[in-house]
C-alpha cells in the first residue's frame, strides 16, 4: 500500500489533477468565506462547508477520474494487479493518496479559522465538527469515486460516472424531504449521503453519523477491491 500511495502522491503533484482540484476547491472555499463570513458577518465555518458539501460532486470527480483509468491508458493495469501488492493494498493505496491531496487543501482553510479567531470569537467546537464532519462526508463521497473509477476504461467516463453517482447521492437528500412512502423513504434515506452532514454543521457530533460515513466509505471501496479482483482474473 505504502509503495502505491507514494505513486499516487507524486502523480498528483506531477500532473495537473491535484493543482487543479485544489485551486477549484480553494477557490469555492474562499468564495464562500467571503460571502458567508467576510460580508454576511458569520463567525462560523457552518456556511462555508454547507456550500462544499452541496458542491462537492462537481469536484471530487476531478480528484479521482485518474485513479484506474490512467492505468489503463497507460497500460499498466494488468502490470500492477500481477504484481506482489494486493488488491486491498493498491486499492487503498489509491484512496489514501486522494484523502492526502483533499487534507492538504483542507489544512490551507485554516488560513480561514485563524482570521475568524483574530477578529472574531468563532465557536471552536462548532469548527471543530463542521470539519470533522466535511472530511467524513468527502471520505465517504471519494470512495465512491475510487468505485465509479473502477469500473471505467478511461478517465472522462470516470468523471462522469463519479458525478453521476454523487448528483444522485445528493439530491436524494431534497428528495426524500417531499416523499412520505414509509419504506421508499427509509431507503432513501439510508442512501442519501448528505442528511446526517447537517448535524455537524449544526455544532452536534453523535456517534451515529460517524458510523454511517465509516461504513458507506467501507461499503464503498470493498465493491472496488471486489470489482479490481474481477478484472485481475480476465
Amino acid at each position: 500500500m505504502g509503495f502505491v500511495f507514494k505513486k499516487e502522491v507524486g502523480a498528483y503533484f506531477s500532473t495537473p489533477f491535484g493543482f487543479v482540484f485544489m485551486g477549484i476547491f480553494l477557490l469555492l472555499s474562499g468564495l464562500s468565506f467571503t460571502i458567508y463570513n467576510l460580508v454576511g458577518l458569520s463567525g462560523d465555518v457552518a456556511g462555508m462547508f454547507s456550500l462544499l458539501s452541496n458542491l462537492a460532486f462537481m469536484v471530487f470527480p476531478v480528484l479521482t477520474m485518474r485513479l484506474f483509468a490512467e492505468e489503463r491508458r497507460a497500460g499498466t493495469e494488468q502490470l500492477l494487479l500481477n504484481s506482489r501488492l494486493s488488491v486491498t493494498g493498491i486499492v487503498l493505496g489509491k484512496y489514501f493518496a486522494a484523502i492526502f491531496v483533499l487534507l492538504c487543501s483542507l489544512a490551507v482553510t485554516l488560513i480561514y479559522v485563524g482570521i475568524l479567531i483574530k477578529f472574531g470569537y468563532p465557536n471552536l467546537g462548532s469548527v471543530a465538527a463542521s470539519y470533522v464532519g466535511f472530511l467524513l462526508l468527502s471520505m465517504a463521497m471519494i470512495a465512491v469515486c475510487t468505485f465509479a473509477s473502477s469500473l471505467a476504461d478511461n478517465q472522462v467516463t470516470a468523471a462522469i460516472a463519479s458525478f453521476g453517482l454523487l448528483f444522485v447521492l445528493v439530491m436524494l437528500n431534497s428528495f426524500t424531504r417531499s416523499v412520505s412512502i414509509p419504506v421508499v423513504t427509509d431507503v432513501l434515506g439510508a442512501l442519501s449521503i448528505t442528511t446526517r452532514y447537517d448535524e455537524f454543521v449544526r455544532g452536534i457530533f453523535r456517534p451515529g453519523p460517524v458510523c454511517y460515513y465509516i461504513a458507506f466509505t467501507a461499503v464503498s471501496l470493498f465493491l472496488t477491491v471486489k470489482n479490481i479482483e474481477r478484472r485481475r482474473l480476465w
